[in-house]
This record gives structure tokens, sequence and C-alpha cells, in this order.
């Protein structure tokens, strides 16, 4: 049987263990999780089929087409209206500024694209005019040869899975820090933290709040990865699952990395809030944080390699959505990528140290304005 101090609190780790689990139990378990959970598996799969399923984007550009007459030519541009189709010259290939090419002839069809990832686009074209050329002549359409003179298809998937990992990590990390901040005050609003800080350290308080919805968002992020890897599968595209394989782990370290650093700060701001109503004037700061990280993420998707990334990837909480864009990518180095986790570590720590002293001295206050002046009087 335990036996407690006779102080009647209970011992820190059995309080942190307490906390922590119930909730993990609540954010994890609950049916809102279970919900959203099931929400963001399904945009998931929406994005990896819809895709598919309407084709792909279409890249409207120049095709130069060499083997058919202008007034066969003019009369094919009426079924590409997307596309500027222009006499080609044998031997042509596409660049740039005319990324298609397309030879029809008796011997059969040829078509080459600028990237590969342009050959979809470049198939429904050389379908088209293969049957303008022979429309009304007695002869099947041969299957095309289509090659592309540079294969961009890693490229664009990792691109396209770095916006996606941004989007992600972003969500998580400030939702489930935000669910921190939302717990606090509701218990504070309650009267709850009256009957529990008589029983458990206020740190204990903090950190099994953090913690607790810390390992539930780390939960929830291994399960979407788990679930794009098994549609993914599904849907035969090795080269995104390859992908998704390869950078997983950087995203998982990088939520816990992320989340230590605003989880902390978000725990102590629900700390300082007595009521709803002090949210707005509390929280602002915090929304202006988040909004600097999103659009900067998005952004730098447009250019991972750009100078001005090469620098902030290494500023928190930039650096929770930056660092693996740049990993994913391919831009980033070994040894930026180890200076960027000290980097935030070291920030944690400190934070955490300031968030802890700060909520201590701000759950025991009625009003944010007391606690953050006994909290200068303690540091000064």
């Amino acid at each position: 049987m335990p036996t407690f101090p006779s102080n009647g609190r209970v011992p820190f780790g059995r309080s942190l263990r307490i906390i922590a689990g119930r909730e993990i139990r609540l954010r994890t378990f609950s049916r809102a999780a279970l919900m959203g959970l099931a929400f963001s598996v399904l945009i998931i799969a929406g994005l990896i089929f819809v895709p598919k399923l309407i084709g792909g984007d279409a890249e409207r550009a120049r095709v130069a087409v060499v083997g058919m007459t202008p007034t066969q030519l003019q009369a094919a541009s009426a079924q590409l209206p997307g596309h500027e189709l222009v006499q080609g010259q044998p031997g042509q290939v596409p660049d740039k500024q005319t990324p298609y090419v397309v030879s029809l002839g008796d011997a059969g069809t040829t078509g080459a694209a600028w990237k590969s990832s342009q050959l979809t686009d470049l198939e429904g074209i050389v379908t088209r005019l293969q049957l303008d050329r022979l429309a009304g002549e007695d002869s099947a359409v041969a299957t095309p040869q289509l090659t592309a003179v540079s294969d961009d298809s890693e490229d664009t998937a990792r691109l396209l899975i770095g916006y996606l990992v941004v989007v992600l990590l972003f969500g998580q990390i400030v939702g489930m820090a935000s669910a921190v901040t939302q717990a606090l005050m509701e218990e504070k609003a309650n009267r709850v933290i009256d009957l529990l800080l008589p029983k458990v350290k206020t740190l204990a308080l903090l950190w099994g709040k953090v913690i607790g919805a810390g390992v539930a968002g780390l939960v929830q992020t291994g399960v979407m990865a788990a679930a794009a890897l098994l549609l993914l599968a599904v849907s035969g595209d090795h080269t995104t699952m390859g992908i998704v394989l390869e950078i997983g782990w950087v995203v998982l370290l990088w939520y816990a990395l992320g989340f230590l650093f605003m989880g902390v700060i978000y725990g102590a701001v629900g700390g300082l809030m007595r009521k709803p109503d002090d949210a707005p004037t509390i929280t602002v700061p915090m929304q202006l944080i988040n909004m600097m990280t999103f659009l900067v993420g998005i952004v730098a998707v447009q250019n991972p390699a750009a100078a001005w990334v090469d620098v902030i990837n290494k500023v928190p909480p930039f650096s929770a959505v930056l660092v693996p864009l740049g990993v994913i990518t391919r831009e980033i180095s070994t040894a930026d990528v180890l200076a960027s986790t000290a980097v935030i570590l070291a920030c944690a720590l400190v934070l955490s140290l300031i968030g802890a002293r700060l909520f201590a001295a701000a759950v025991r206050m009625d009003t944010p304005g007391e606690a953050l002046r006994r909290f200068w009087r303690r540091t000064a």
C-alpha cells in the first residue's frame, strides 16, 4: 500500500503519471478526438486518390507538332484550346518554352515532354492529335511512344509532401498546444485547480498537461502517417510511399520538438487566464506567432532553397516546420539540422523553466496582472 507524505501531497512522479494519463485518454480516445482523426485520414485519402481520378493537373503550354498540315493543325487547335499548337521541326526536342513535341507519321506516333511529371498531359494531347489526323481514315490509332527529357517525378512528389507536412505539423502542434491552454482555463474557471493544488505540485500539473497532450498528438500523427502509407500502397504510388517511409521519423521528431517548445508556452498562458473572457487579450500574441509561422512555412514551400530559409530554419518556432521541409526536399545539410535541433531544445528548456514559474504564480492568483507582478518580483 503506497504511503504519502504527511502534508497530504501526492508524490510528484505519481501525480505526473495520473495527470498525463488522463490527458492522453481524453485527447486520444474521446469521441471528438476520434472524429477529428477520422476526418484527417479522409482528407489524406482525398489528396492521394482525387488527383488520380481527375487525371492530374494539365499544364497549359506550347506543343510543337510534326506531321500535320496547317489545316489539320488548325482543326486540332480547336480541340485543344488550352494548348498552343505550332509547327515543329523533325528532330526537335522539348524545352522550357515548348515543353511538348509530338511527331505523327505512318510508322507510328512519338511524343516527348520536358519533364516526366508532364507525361499524363502529353498522353492526352497525343491521343487528341491522333484522332484528328486519322479522322475519316480506315486506320486504327496506334499506341504512342512517350518519353521525357528529364525526370522530375520524385522532386514534384517531395515538394507536394513538403507542403502537406508543413500544414500537418503546424496544425498538430498548435492544435494540441491550444488544448493545453483550453484545459487549464476550464479547470481554473470550474475551480478544479483549487482542489488539485493542495494535492499536487504546480509543476506536475503543468508538465502532466503538456506531456499528455504531446503524447496524444504524437499518436495521432503516427496514425495519420501509417494511414498515408497504407493508402499509398493501395494506390500503387511507390515513389511517394518510399519518400514517406524515408522522412516519417523526421516528422515525428520535429512534432515532438515543436510541441515541446510551444506546449510549455501555451501552458503558462493557460495559467494566466482566469475566465474565458481573458482569452482574446492573452492569446493575441500567440495567434500572431502562429500566423507568422504558417505563412513562413507556406512561402518556403515555393522555394525551399532560398537563402532566407537557410537562416530562419534555425529560429524556433519556424524551425519546427522549416527543418522537416528542408529534409524532405533535400535542401538542408546535416549540420544545419543538428544546429536547429540544439537551438530549439535549448530554447524549450529555458522556456520550460520560465513557463513553470509563471504558471505556478498564475494558478494561485486571481488576475493575470497579479501573477505577472509576483513572477517579476521572484525573478528580479
